[in-house]
């Protein structure tokens, strides 16, 4: 097994640098491009609540790749508190670890006893022929790091997703007829808003997101204010895929 840590300093501006650590070594093990994203999300929310919520100094990020997939860990010297988190404030907490992850454990750091030890695992799945067919689904966003963040979290979570980062790329996207749209609106400098009005009319399920208000003319079935919580998102996803499936006219 391959096992590699670096430490950092415990500043937010130091995630990127924990991200781009994770993806080159998840790149360099041959992890493809679904899972390396899984992984690199996963890793930047751990080393997030251990920065902003633990009051060390310094946080080690680990790499284990065996066999059976990657094992990640990240350790601070401060106090565990398992924050929710947004995205806004740099990731969305311990529960995306939890939701990502095989299996997670925690050694907590407390006060007199100081050092958290996080710790998951994230399982190398095969490419597989067969089985059920995957909902796929499109997400249209201008913003790198968040739409893939996205795109791993639904992955993660059995849809079979794409994702473009313009207005011009999404609309050649549906190309592929996804089962739902999810759209930025503020994606293309705000065009997207358009697209999300083309997309309607063919009555696939549009989930608008913005930082903004939705503008007055936007046409979606539901619209979430970012940031939002990728369960939250979820969970809309879920339901406006139930009401196609409830709906003879869509379904």
């Amino acid at each position: 097994m391959s096992v590699t840590e670096q430490v950092f300093p415990a500043k937010p501006v130091m995630l990127r640098d924990i991200r781009a650590f994770v993806a080159r070594l998840a790149s360099a093990a041959g992890i493809r491009d679904v899972e390396l994203h899984q992984i690199v999300l996963a890793a930047n929310e751990a080393a997030t609540n251990a920065i902003e919520h633990s009051g060390s100094d310094v946080v080690r990020v680990g790499w284990e790749h065996g066999d059976h997939g990657v094992w990640i860990s990240v350790a601070d010297e401060g106090v565990f508190k398992a924050i929710g988190g947004t995205a806004e404030g740099g990731g969305w907490g311990m529960n995306v670890v939890l939701a990502l992850a095989e299996e997670v454990t925690v050694r907590a750091g407390r006060p007199g006893e100081r050092g958290t030890l996080v710790r998951f695992h994230v399982r190398s799945r095969p490419p597989v022929g067969g089985g059920p067919v995957r909902v796929r689904l499109l997400v249209v966003d201008g913003d790198r790091f968040s739409g893939r963040s996205l795109s791993a979290f639904l992955t993660a979570e059995g849809y079979e997703v794409s994702l473009a980062a313009s207005v011009p790329a999404g609309r050649e996207a549906l190309a592929g007829r996804p089962g739902l749209v999810i759209v930025d609106v503020m994606t293309s400098n705000g065009l997207a808003a358009g697209l999300c009005e083309e997309i309607t009319r063919t009555e696939v399920p549009v989930l608008a997101l913005s930082v903004l208000p939705p503008p007055a003319a936007l046409r979606s079935d539901r619209f979430v204010r970012k940031p939002a919580h990728p369960l939250e998102v979820l969970a809309v996803v879920r339901q406006l895929l139930a009401d196609v499936a409830s709906d003879p006219v869509r379904a």
